[in-house]
């Protein structure tokens, strides 16, 4: 998974690989939902930061069958 990417990733790599966009990607660091450290002014993260983030954040079936199903949509 995230083959592509490099082991050290920044925040636009980091954009692209979840698809989101500037704000959300900052807040995702910001909140520390994903783990990173600053080099100088620049954040880096670690791919393993995301793909733990992705691990945290995934559902299986029966889960994401239920959350559908709980009060008419996603919670």
């Amino acid at each position: 998974m995230f083959n592509q990417y490099p082991d050290i990733l920044s925040v636009d790599d980091l954009r692209s690989a979840l698809g989101i966009g500037r704000t959300k990607a900052y807040e995702l660091v910001s909140t520390g939902q994903i783990a990173f450290f600053k080099i100088g002014n620049a954040i880096r993260i670690p791919k393993n930061s995301l793909l733990d983030y992705v691990n945290r954040n995934s559902y299986n079936v029966a889960d994401a069958s239920e959350r559908l199903t709980c009060k008419g949509g996603y919670q």
